[in-house]
C-alpha cells in the first residue's frame, strides 16, 4: 500500500473528514463502475455508490491494513450490492434475471466506433451474462472487467481463491455456450 493512502486513512480514522475525501477521490470511479456492473441500472448503481461510502466512512476505524483499501472497499461494495438486491427482492422492486440490461457494458466500447458488429457481440455479451449466477458473474466482473486478481476477489467476496478459480471456471463455459456463434467473429 502506498505511503499516501496509508496517511490518509490513518487521519481518516482519527477523524479527518477532509483526509476521507480524498480517499473517496482516489477510489470513487472504480467503486461507481463496478456499482454500475453489478446493478444494471444507472440509478441503482449512484445509490449503492452512496451507500457504499457512507458504510465506509463509518467503518473506516475497523480497517487495519491487512489489505489493500480498494480490495476493502470493493468487498463492501460487492456486499453492499448483495443486499441492496436481497431488499428489492423482498420489496418487489426488482425484477426477475431477465430484466433489460442496455448500457451495462457500453462504458467498454468507444462510443465514437460505429461498427454494427462490435455492437452487436457487446449486446450479446450483455445478454449472456444475465444468465450467470449472481456470484459467478461478480467474480467475472472483478476478474475480466475490473483486472483485479483472483486472491484479491477472494478476499473481497470472503472466498477462497479455488472457489473464485472454480467460479471463472464456470461463468466461461456457460458464455463459450451462449456466444458460440461470435467466437470466431
Amino acid at each position: 500500500m502506498k505511503e499516501e493512502i496509508r496517511q490518509l486513512i490513518k487521519k481518516a480514522q482519527s477523524g479527518d473528514t477532509g483526509a476521507f475525501h480524498d480517499l473517496v477521490k482516489l477510489h470513487d470511479e472504480r467503486v461507481m463502475i463496478l456499482a454500475y456492473q453489478l446493478t444494471h441500472n444507472e440509478q441503482d448503481a449512484e445509490d449503492l455508490y452512496q451507500e457504499v461510502f457512507i458504510k465506509a466512512y463509518k467503518n473506516i476505524h475497523n480497517f487495519r491494513f491487512e489489505s489493500q483499501f480498494y480490495t476493502w472497499l470493493y468487498r463492501i461494495t460487492v456486499n453492499t450490492s448483495y443486499n441492496f438486491k436481497r431488499k428489492q427482492a423482498r420489496l418487489k422492486l426488482y425484477e426477475s434475471e431477465n430484466e433489460d440490461s442496455s448500457g451495462y457494458l457500453d462504458w467498454i466500447v468507444d462510443s465514437s466506433n460505429n461498427n454494427k458488429s462490435s455492437k452487436e457481440i457487446m449486446n450479446a455479451v450483455k445478454s449472456a451474462m444475465t444468465i450467470l449466477p449472481q456470484k459467478q458473474r461478480t467474480v467475472f466482473i472483478l476478474k475480466h472487467l475490473e483486472n483485479l486478481k483472483i486472491k484479491d476477489i477472494a478476499k473481497i467476496i470472503d472466498i477462497s481463491e479455488g472457489t473464485v478459480k472454480r467460479y471463472l471456471f464456470r461463468a466461461m463455459e456457460k458464455l463459450r455456450v451462449e456466444l458460440k456463434e461470435y467466437r470466431y467473429a
